[in-house]
């Protein structure tokens, strides 16, 4: 988390082998106070001193700066802190920096040049100094650009008779190029400098805008159509969230997880050359937080989930539609239209952050659209001192909001206004959010109640009857709230035993009424009482017990001299729904061996039934044998009595 854990990690180390450091390899914070300082303290060294990182994180040396192989026995490492209101170089593009191309010539109007050779562990605030330093030879000043992603140059000549000039390997990194012909202008303003803000080590609170991700699982499926599920939820940096999506269990998956080139978010790779991969929600937000939810908009292409949203817009669209196509981008902006009711143009667009504090600022890049935007508000975060008049003896606290939830535990505090002078702040008891905290109590109670009565009810009208009308674990566990509700809290000597007397009763069908006059007198009266009634909590536990003279066995009970309703409701439920030995736990697997041993009986039935269907038709398909052969015996009776009947005749 910070460079003083990471030294002390490193000097708390242990070998190969398991020895350890002890001295051996010494971390600390070098003199410049911007870098970190190895040094190998080992006397006789038979090798070069060598620092790298591991295949299991690949990037971690480099971004500290120390990566090395040499004959020393120091190592001081890069630049790591790039001072205040500025950037480090190699943070730009990125995080790519200059990628070694650190010429930069410049020609003013006047015709005047100047070379310049970068330093790649200096800040971009350097470059600056740097550039401005040299007006006695060429008469330009450098500036960030209006949007704040950039460098502006400016020639401060007068001049029309030459072109604005800007080359070298290092322009063409920092954007600013103008070929060598430069440009008829006086000034030249570079592109986006894609400053890198998210890398392996930004931890999961630091994304989606200040606004961390949730918990949950998204489906990431490749091109080929191989699918794999990915949980996010005990991950605490962005390098966890890669491994866990690279590191995925199906192999058959052909993607790859990584930072983005422009530094600004994950990007999931389709390593295959055809087919789209896709990302899908599961459960929770955390794809859509990520930015990966969707499809890839190409065959073979990538998924980025850049936190930086290109709108594209038109010189034709009117007003309303430059307001839709922001607002429909997908990120915390809001774009509006202000009527001022002045001027010959009365309408403006107006951006506003939805993300308070210093982590809603803005950084809005029209590229020369010409939207001509104005800062009206600056994004800034809430700053107190608290225990001191006296600033440099006070504690600063600083949050994005005006009101302060977690600075005093229980305490919540507005800041009204700025001012100059000490404020007293005199803290009082919120007692409305603790009545409608016990109001909700109440609502859950009666809500546990009417659903038992949906399940246990006989209608004398009607003769309907619920399906557990009778059932004895129904009754046991309306029986056991109403008693724990109308009983006294346990052990509990102060002023209130009792909930009835602080105005909550049992009335009319067995739910509970809730006099919010009675328990705000009960508050006023003695508050302490009233908590010790809901909170009051004192135990003891017992693991050994003699079970004989000179016999003890080990038998872990914890027994309370003291329990508020708080507890007693939670040691209730937690009795009618232990997953071992809860009431409803065993009703329910007494209802289920019911159900087991009904479907057993009924499969018997109907093998019974089976066997007696297969004996029927047995005996069915004999009778029908048995009734052909009738049938054909008695049709040969027939046909010997016509004959018969036939010689008579011919005789007589």
């Amino acid at each position: 988390t910070t460079l003083q854990q990471i030294v002390d990690r490193i000097n708390n180390a242990q070998d190969t082998l398991g020895d350890d450091n002890d001295g051996v390899i010494v971390a600390s914070i070098a003199p410049d106070l911007v870098s970190l300082l190895i040094t190998d303290t080992v006397d006789l060294p038979t090798g070069n001193l060598k620092i790298e990182s591991t295949a299991a994180n690949p990037d971690a040396a480099g971004d500290l700066g120390i990566v090395a192989d040499v004959a020393v026995s120091t190592v001081d490492g890069t630049r790591l802190i790039a001072g205040l209101n500025s950037v480090l170089v190699r943070s730009l593009n990125g995080g790519n920096g200059l990628n070694g191309n650190l010429t930069l010539d410049i020609t003013d109007r006047q015709g005047d040049q100047r070379v310049f050779t970068l330093d790649e562990d200096d800040s971009l605030s350097d470059i600056i100094a740097l550039i401005n330093d040299s007006a006695d030879l060429v008469d330009v000043t450098a500036s960030i650009n209006d949007a704040g992603n950039g460098l502006l140059i400016t020639d401060t000549t007068g001049s029309v008779a030459n072109n604005l000039i800007i080359i070298g390997s290092a322009a063409a990194e920092l954007k600013i190029d103008t070929g060598g012909t430069g440009v008829d202008a006086n000034t030249v303003r570079s592109k986006d400098l894609e400053l890198r803000y998210v890398s392996n080590a930004t931890t999961i609170s630091q994304l989606n805008y200040g606004r961390g991700i949730g918990t949950g699982s998204f489906r990431i499926t490749d091109g080929q159509g191989n699918q794999v599920i990915i949980e996010i939820d005990t991950q605490k940096n962005v390098f966890e969230i890669i491994q866990e999506i690279n590191g995925q269990a199906n192999p058959d998956v052909d993607i790859t997880a990584r930072i983005n080139d422009t530094g600004d978010g994950i990007i999931i790779d389709n390593n295959q050359a055809t087919g789209l991969i896709r990302v899908e929600s599961i459960s929770g937000t955390t794809a859509r937080d990520l930015r990966l939810e969707g499809q890839a908009t190409t065959e073979g292409g990538s998924i980025n989930g850049s936190f930086e949203v290109e709108v594209t817009l038109n010189a034709s669209d009117t007003l309303n539609e430059i307001i839709q196509a922001i607002n429909d981008a997908g990120i915390p902006v809001n774009a509006t239209v202000l009527n001022t009711g002045t001027g010959a143009i009365p309408f403006r667009l107006v951006f506003n952050s939805e993300i308070a504090g210093k982590d809603g600022d803005l950084l809005v890049d029209d590229d020369g659209f010409g939207l001509n935007l104005t800062t009206l508000s600056e994004a800034r975060d809430s700053k107190v001192f608290f225990g001191s008049n006296d600033p440099t003896k006070a504690t600063l606290i600083k949050r994005s909001s005006n009101t302060l939830t977690d600075v005093l535990q229980g305490v919540s505090i507005d800041l009204a206004a700025a001012s100059d002078t000490a404020v007293t702040v005199t803290i009082t008891r919120d007692t409305k959010t603790i009545e409608d905290k016990i109001g909700e109590f109440v609502a859950a109670f009666n809500d546990s109640i009417q659903r038992i009565d949906q399940y246990d009810f006989f209608s004398v009208d009607t003769e309907k009857r619920g399906v557990l009308l009778g059932n004895s674990t129904t009754a046991q566990i309306r029986s056991a709230l109403l008693r724990t509700v109308q009983g006294p809290a346990t052990g509990v000597q102060s002023r209130f035993q009792f909930l009835s007397q602080i105005g909550i009763k049992v009335g009319a069908n067995s739910n509970l009424s809730f006099d919010r006059n009675k328990f705000q007198e009960a508050l006023d009266e003695d508050f302490d009482a009233v908590v010790d009634l809901f909170t009051a909590f004192q135990g003891s536990t017992t693991t050994i017990e003699q079970i004989a003279p000179g016999v003890t066995v080990t038998n872990t009970t914890q027994t309370f001299s003291e329990l508020g309703f708080a507890d007693l409701f939670d040691q209730l439920l937690e009795g009618l729904t232990n997953s071992i030995d809860g009431t409803v736990t065993l009703a329910d697997e007494s209802i289920q061996r019911q159900i087991d041993l009904t479907i057993d009986r009924i499969e018997t039935f109907d093998d019974r039934l089976d066997r007696k269907r297969e004996r029927m038709e047995r005996d069915f398909t004999a009778m029908e044998i048995a009734l052909a052969r009738l049938q054909g015996q008695q049709g040969a009776l027939f046909s010997l009595i016509n004959n018969l009947a036939l010689s008579q005749s011919s005789l007589f």
